[in-house]
């Protein structure tokens, strides 16, 4: 990407950028700097990007408004989670209906049982299922019923597989490439300061698709691998079909738990992503659009496994709760929206995603930029790289001098992605005039970038 950077610094610079972005946001610039005060960092990890994040006073359907009165047609979705758009009115009033008859009420408040019914109808793996309050903690659960189910205490995960902020799954995430071995066989390295100093030893790196190293790999730790737990990168990554069934088969075959992490998957159909591949793990773990915009997370699967946590008829040594966990007002939020979900709004969500796909990558390859756009169903990414966006070594090569130039200049012209233009979402709030405006707008960043 030598010739862009060059192109980048003729053309505009990331400084004039982001002064102009100081100019027209005082307001969250201003409750940055107190929030900064008392929260180290000013905001979490996931909301910051130089020189300051904005701060967002509202949303209603897909708009976002900041503190300084503009409106964004957004993109990002909360992370995905918001697949309906903002403040859609069957949450509202789903929300509503249960504050009149209890916020949280210490025992189960008649809401639980039906968006489980629901999860295990539309995934045909699902037996049981559990909720909880974070992707975080669904990974975490399924893991620990997998080590107790096998009797075996290692995990493998995907280099460049995202689970969570626990120990067991924060390894090798984003490592830094000169510290993350030979691509056939990477070495596990911690993400996370603080974490076990034995993490790693627990972990076994594989690499996307490379059949071969990876069945390598899984042999040579069969008889210490209780599970794998994979991302299937869904509008993050190019996953071929054929190696994510293989990834199934090869578990399979070797007596592994496949732990399937749907956790921003399970948007892009009706059954989810494990639908679209024909496939059906051990266990799935969930989260975002499953609360409805609140806070959740959720893991189920065969029915001898999870019930594990069966404690009825004397203790199992498993126990899995939490004062939040299956809140009322996530149970019936996250049922309100998927009631909305229908195969049709499915098709509708995917056509869009389809028109922004083809729009986007043909406007790149016109004027002669190398960028590759990843979409699946209602998720997409885009990087600044000529590599295919097939493993997170080639992603990681992406320029992210280009990728924060062309985030600006799109905030500019009113529209909010993930700030590192990656997981990036649709909704059913927006149509074809938004997805569009968006192409038009990306143009338009080129123009001022490139």
């Amino acid at each position: 990407m030598s010739d862009a950077v060059e192109k980048l610094s003729k053309n505009v610079s990331i400084d004039s950028m982001e002064d102009s972005y100081r100019a027209e946001s005082p307001k969250s610039r201003a409750y940055f700097e107190r929030c900064s005060m008392t929260m180290p960092g000013g905001a979490k990890g996931a909301y910051f990007y130089a020189p300051y994040p904005l701060t967002m006073e509202r949303g209603e359907g897909c708009y976002l408004f900041d503190l300084d009165g503009r409106k964004f047609i957004d993109f990002a979705g909360h992370h995905t989670t918001q697949i309906l758009g903002h403040n859609h009115p069957a949450v509202i009033q789903a929300i509503e209906k249960q504050m009149k008859q209890g916020i949280a009420l210490g025992a189960h408040a008649g809401v639980e049982a039906e968006i489980a019914e629901t999860m295990c109808h539309r995934v045909k793996s699902l037996d049981r299922i559990r909720f909880c309050n974070s992707g975080t903690e669904a990974t975490l659960h399924a893991i620990r019923l997998a080590r107790g189910f096998s009797g075996r205490p290692k995990i493998a995960k995907f280099e460049g597989g995202y689970h969570g902020s626990h120990d067991a799954v924060e390894v090798s995430v984003a490592p830094p490439l000169e510290k993350a071995g030979p691509a056939t066989a990477p070495v596990s390295v911690s993400g996370a300061g603080g974490a076990s100093p034995h993490a790693t030893e627990e972990v076994v790196i594989l690499p996307y698709h490379d059949e071969d190293s990876v069945k390598r790999l899984l042999n040579e730790n069969r008889d210490e691998l209780a599970c794998v737990i994979f991302d299937p990168k869904a509008g993050i990554m190019n996953l071929d079909k054929d190696f994510v069934q293989f990834v199934r088969e090869i578990t399979k075959e070797l007596d592994i738990l496949l732990i399937f992490d749907e956790i921003v998957g399970f948007r892009v159909s009706w059954g989810g992503l494990q639908e679209i591949y024909s496939l059906s793990p051990d266990l799935t773990t969930f989260g975002k659009l499953v609360g409805g915009g609140f806070p959740v997370g959720a893991f189920g699967g065969r029915a001898d496994i999870m019930n594990l946590f069966d404690n009825t008829s004397g203790p199992t040594g498993f126990f899995q709760s939490g004062t939040f966990s299956a809140h009322p007002l996530a149970m019936v939020a996250g049922l309100a929206t998927l009631e909305q979900l229908t195969p049709e709004a499915f098709n509708r969500l995917n056509g869009l995603g389809e028109r922004l796909y083809t729009g986007l990558r043909k406007l790149f390859r016109d004027r002669g930029v190398d960028a590759q756009v990843v979409g699946l169903g209602t998720v997409f990414s885009i990087y600044f790289t000529d590599k295919e966006a097939v493993n997170y070594r080639n992603i990681a090569t992406a320029d992210t001098a280009i990728t924060h130039s062309v985030f600006h200049a799109l905030l500019q012209q009113g529209y909010f992605l993930s700030h590192n233009l990656s997981m990036n979402s649709l909704s059913l709030a927006l149509d074809e005039s938004h997805v569009d405006g968006l192409i038009e707008a990306m143009g338009q960043a080129v123009n001022e970038v490139f």
